[in-house]
């Protein structure tokens, strides 16, 4: 039997899910399993390899850079840029990371073209209401109304770059003696179907629906434990334009900290304060109270600088501005962070 780990958003994206998904595909922990990636491009996780090369990756999983994880695979789910696929395979081989011998794509991901880009474009996407225009929506659109073409439709062109296989068959097979890791994309506050819309991405954004991207079910009875990673940054943040409420918003000015581009579309984030009511939302739709939720805490050398770059527990409580950060935030929401990311590339582990 095996574990299932699933690593989700707490906010409204870019909380540091690519940081965390990283650490928890560490050969120490998932060794010959399997890490699948669900969503489409319009999301870009940061990564940080074992040489210290920093990575944002759109399309495959962020052990494809991090980890050496006998499997890989992008799930049913997911929609598929073959451009963005491509390059980000060519430049990861040709960085020394063995990629298209252990990355599988499901049949049935929804291939995304040129022409789902433009769709968005026309339809004013990202002014109206902050889209990214990556496409996503319009393929899923297509999709939804039967006339999107899939992986299978052109599995000459995927066979050259991976190989194809039942990404949910996979899972259950790995689960007979391995972990499975599925990364999600977005964050809760993106969610279709929350007070956000329709200042939201194009799907919901729980656990459970990350779950179902990647066709695999919680309790099937390979599995040992389901383990869902909630991930908080200290500020959260929207992307650029009219992209839906921030509460707390203010700017990078006022907290004295160096601009953030968005991973994708290298614009300028909002920006807001920590707010309890969001991180309260997002435990709650992902089923919290249960021993199932784990609580991660990124960029926390923004509220703090002297616990940047940390990876020692008994160091960081030393930092005094970040371990009251912590508390508070603790105390308020009756949880207890497990891990907390000290920088792009530290995290310190409270894991038993």
């Amino acid at each position: 039997m095996g574990n299932l780990v699933v690593v989700v958003g707490g906010q409204a994206g870019s909380e540091g899910k690519g940081a965390v998904a990283g650490y928890l595909s560490r050969p120490d922990r998932l060794g010959d399993g399997l890490a699948i990636r669900v969503g489409g491009p319009n999301a870009g996780h940061s990564a940080v390899d074992p040489q210290g090369r920093r990575w944002a990756l759109r399309q495959l999983p962020v052990a494809a850079v991090t980890s050496d994880v006998a499997n890989l695979a992008i799930a049913a789910g997911s929609e598929v840029n073959l451009e963005v696929l491509r390059e980000e395979i060519e430049q990861t081989e040709a960085a020394g990371h063995r990629v298209k011998h252990r990355l599988f794509i499901d049949p049935a991901a929804t291939i995304l073209d040129q022409h789902h880009i433009d769709q968005e474009t026309k339809a004013a996407l990202t002014d109206r209401i902050g889209s990214t225009g990556k496409g996503i929506g319009a393929a899923r659109a297509d999709r939804i109304m039967r006339r999107a073409i899939t992986v299978r439709d052109v599995q000459q062109t995927i066979t050259e770059l991976c190989s194809i296989g039942r990404v949910d068959k996979l899972a259950r097979d790995v689960l007979r003696n391995g972990d499975v890791l599925v990364e999600g994309t977005q964050g809760y506050q993106l969610g279709l179907h929350t007070d956000n819309y329709p200042q939201t991405t194009s799907g919901d954004c729980r656990a459970i629906d990350m779950l179902a991207q990647a066709g695999v079910m919680p309790w099937h009875r390979h599995i040992r434990y389901l383990d869902i990673w909630l991930v908080f940054r200290a500020y959260p943040i929207r992307v650029a334009g009219n992209s839906g409420p921030l509460p707390g918003e203010t700017n990078w000015q006022e907290l004295r900290l160096p601009e953030e581009l968005t991973t994708v579309t290298k614009k300028v984030r909002r920006v807001g304060r920590w707010d309890n009511g969001w991180a309260r939302e997002a435990l709650l739709a992902n089923g919290y109270p249960n021993d199932n939720i784990h609580c991660a805490l990124t960029m926390l050398d923004q509220i703090d600088p002297t616990c940047t770059g940390l990876t020692d527990s008994t160091a960081l409580e030393k930092c005094v501005e970040a371990m009251k950060f912590v508390e508070d935030v603790e105390n308020e929401l009756g949880i207890e962070f497990e891990m907390l990311g000290t920088s792009d590339r530290t995290i310190v582990d409270y894991l038993p």
